[in-house]
């Protein structure tokens, strides 16, 4: 029976257990992953993550549109912000852009060396997901990229729930303390979600908070079937 294991931050990434014939979920709920979802969805072709300013500004040189914000505010470098909601724009339509962010982009490149897939969760894609990894019969790793190698909440609430539908599915079993955890975890914020997810640490660092339909949109199960997919160093949609 293949194995789900979940990562809970970027420290712990090399002290995983499974290892072998994997799929890799990467999940930065706040926002990477839930704005590349968001972009992909709306018509953008597909999206460069890199992980520096310096990085971003040299790739930019070849005529990418750059998305890139700090604590909510436009980079100077920046053509657009990195929120969801900023991809939701008809010009973006068809367009190759560069996205900034540090822990995600490091999470990937980690991954693709020992993967035999590196995908991208939200719960804007949870169902499409599970289904997705149902049906390739893998092991699971999902990786939480967390927020200054800690864990983060909304991480681990979207990996709970990406594994509770797994297990429902019957291909994978509740075998480890990490999964049972965040299974139980997302079951007590489930009902009310947009309500627990006020007690976010994500808001306390955040300055300028995030709209009320791009939070909507960010804690939304299922609002597209689209699967984020890295190649090497492009993420395209796989639907």
């Amino acid at each position: 029976m293949p194995k789900i294991e979940i990562v809970l931050s970027m420290a712990l990434y090399h002290q995983r257990l499974v290892k072998r014939n994997t799929i890799t979920v990467i999940v930065n709920v706040l926002r990477a992953t839930t704005s590349i979802v968001a972009a992909l969805d709306y018509g953008v072709r597909s999206i460069i993550p890199v992980s520096s300013s310096a990085e971003a500004e040299a790739i930019k040189e070849v005529g990418y549109l750059l998305a890139a914000d700090q604590k909510g505010k436009l980079l100077d470098i920046a053509d657009i912000a990195a929120s969801a909601s900023d991809f939701w724009n008809d010009r973006l339509k068809g367009k190759e852009i560069i996205y900034l962010s540090a822990s995600t982009t490091k999470a990937l490149r980690l991954s693709r060396e020992e993967s035999k897939a590196v995908v991208l969760g939200s719960f804007a894609n949870l169902s499409s997901l599970a289904n997705y990894l149902h049906q390739q019969g893998k092991n699971i790793n999902i990786i939480c990229t967390g927020y200054k190698d800690l864990p983060a909440l909304e991480d681990q609430l979207l990996a709970g729930a990406l594994c509770e539908k797994l297990i429902e599915k019957g291909k994978y079993k509740l075998d480890n303390d990490t999964v049972i955890a965040s299974i139980d975890l997302w079951k007590i914020a489930q009902p009310k979600m947009l309500d627990y997810q006020k007690k976010l640490d994500y808001h306390k660092r955040f300055p300028i908070p995030l709209s009320g339909e791009v939070l909507k949109y960010t804690f939304t199960p299922d609002s597209t079937k689209l699967i984020p997919m890295l190649h090497f160093n492009h993420i395209t949609a796989l639907r």
